[in-house]
């Protein structure tokens, strides 16, 4: 079971790419920092944590239900992941 405040690494099955982000801010678009692929498994800038909504933060440990709403944590610049409607400029 996924639990809040469990750290995971997302693997994207066909390429095995991790979702990997680090402190670079995007110089356009949304502004907001930069978050990638990286094929290296041992990457430090690949761990997720699992929180709560913004307004329901959860407790350590307690299962997340399906159809929740959570949030990404970056465990090491230690901001959210967002989705905009913005096109990535590396794209």
């Amino acid at each position: 079971a996924v639990t809040c405040g469990s750290t995971f690494k997302f693997v994207n099955q066909q390429s095995g790419d991790r979702l990997h982000s680090h402190d670079v801010k995007y110089g356009s678009g949304s502004g907001q920092q930069s978050v990638t692929g990286t094929p290296n498994a041992d990457d430090v800038n690949s761990y997720w944590q699992v929180r709560g909504d913004i307004r329901n933060d959860c407790e350590r440990g307690t299962p997340i239900k399906c159809e929740s709403i959570i949030r990404l944590f970056h465990v090491t610049t230690r901001r959210n992941l967002h989705s905009h409607n913005y096109t990535s400029p590396l794209s």
